[in-house]
């Protein structure tokens, strides 16, 4: 049973994803430049908003180890990658 739950919950949640994906993000989220970078405390994986061309609240997951947006962490200041 709980397999079959498990499958609706993702199904609900794949759902809202594309449901703020359409709406261009979350809608309780101020705009702000896109000039943040991202970096994923799992794997290592580094969202650049401009080079992405969109905001870091439009991701939902990591797009490489599929952790949610709590492992990430904005880097701040001067760096190189």
């Amino acid at each position: 049973m709980g397999t079959l739950l498990e499958q609706l919950h993702k199904m609900q949640i794949n759902d809202a994803v594309e449901d703020l994906t359409a709406k261009g993000g979350n809608q309780n989220v101020t705009a702000h430049p896109l000039d943040g970078i991202y970096y994923c405390k799992a794997c290592g994986y580094i969202f650049d908003e401009k080079k992405e061309g969109k905001a870091f609240t439009t991701l939902s997951h990591c797009p490489i180890c599929g952790m949610g947006q709590q492992q990430f962490f904005r880097i701040t200041g001067e760096r190189e990658f």
